[in-house]
């Protein structure tokens, strides 16, 4: 998948965070973006995923865009598994779920979670839409080395079936070869 961006400015108040910035983003599975905080990458993919106004063009070949906040974003009132099913439905919701060690915590209110869990159930969540594109905004914040690789075998694994753009601060020792980076 390749996404084109042309002459795309953004700005906030006074600052301008892109001006007139051109790229194609060219997607073989995972995408990974990194740069400093506060260069644009949270703001680029928000944009990219139809979420942020912006004057320019941006290009995306599917509307199918799943999108993982830094924020969980989970709604407090209702169970992790009905958080996750309200993009899918019940059985993809327990898949990954499952798939992400979760399989205790179907009925428990996502506020009841450690912050590992919730960041896990987001990232379930954000799995179990059937989209063509999925944009993950920091999914390894908070979780140990441990979860990190297993989440990281999850996203490979599914990479596998559609495109990935990885928005991290993290350094991987070849958990993501011959992988594309974007840096801003």
């Amino acid at each position: 998948m390749n996404i084109k961006i042309n002459n795309l400015t953004k700005k906030y108040g006074g600052k301008t965070v892109f001006e007139n910035y051109s790229n194609t983003l060219e997607i073989n599975g995972i995408l990974l973006v990194k740069g400093a905080s506060g260069c644009g990458k949270t703001t680029l993919m928000k944009m990219i995923a139809g979420l942020e106004s912006y004057s320019g063009e941006i290009s995306v070949p599917t509307s199918k865009i799943s999108f993982m906040f830094q924020e969980d974003r989970l709604i407090p009132f209702v169970s992790v598994l009905k958080n996750v099913a309200a993009v899918s439905d019940i059985e993809t919701a327990k898949r990954y779920l499952c798939k992400l060690g979760l399989e205790k915590e179907f009925n428990s209110p996502p506020l009841s979670l450690s912050g590992g869990m919730r960041r896990r159930a987001s990232l379930a969540r954000a799995l179990s839409y059937p989209a063509d594109l999925v944009i993950l905004d920091e999914p390894f914040k908070g979780l140990d080395e441990e979860l990190k690789q297993k989440e990281v075998e999850i996203i490979k694994e599914e990479s596998k079936a559609r495109d990935f753009i990885i928005v991290t601060h993290e350094s991987f020792d070849g958990e993501f070869d011959n992988k594309e980076i974007l840096y801003l």
